[in-house]
Formats: structure tokens, C-alpha cells, sequence
């Protein structure tokens, strides 16, 4: 089972590949600092905020149901502790 940081993360790369996008310009994209957004795909960060997801959705140019909309979201497939 993964955490909500990995599956973040997998989503964050998807997209990030999918929009030929670094990490440099998402986070300038979405209004993220840069060190925060480096922090969460190093997953040094805990805890991602559901403002955090609206912002990376946005600067992704999706809507934040588009970005959790994965079976590994589903509580069954996280470590929810």
C-alpha cells in the first residue's frame, strides 16, 4: 500500500509528462513556491493540504476531481494512518 504523498507524486509526474512541464514552471504555474513543490516530489513533505492539490491542479490546467480521479485515491489502496 502506498501514502497519500506517493500517489500524489505518481499523479504530479503523469501530468507533469503528459503537459511536457518541469517542476520549475508547474510551481510557477500554480503559484507554489518552488522549494515547496521540490519538497513534495522528493516526498520530504507529509501531510499535502487540499489547498496544495487545487493549486497543482490549477497550474496543471485541470480541475482537482481530474487529478484525484484514480483508483490509488480510493481508501482501500492508501496507508490512511
Amino acid at each position: 500500500m502506498k501514502n497519500l504523498n506517493d500517489v500524489v507524486v505518481e499523479r504530479l509526474c503523469k501530468f507533469m509528462g503528459e503537459k511536457d512541464l518541469t517542476q520549475y514552471k508547474l510551481a510557477q504555474l500554480s503559484g507554489l513556491p518552488f522549494p515547496t513543490l521540490k519538497s513534495i516530489m522528493q516526498r520530504r513533505t507529509k501531510g499535502i493540504t487540499l489547498k496544495t492539490i487545487i493549486l497543482l491542479s490549477n497550474g496543471l490546467g485541470i480541475t482537482p476531481s481530474e487529478f484525484i480521479n484514480d483508483k490509488a485515491f480510493s481508501a482501500e489502496n492508501l496507508e490512511l494512518e
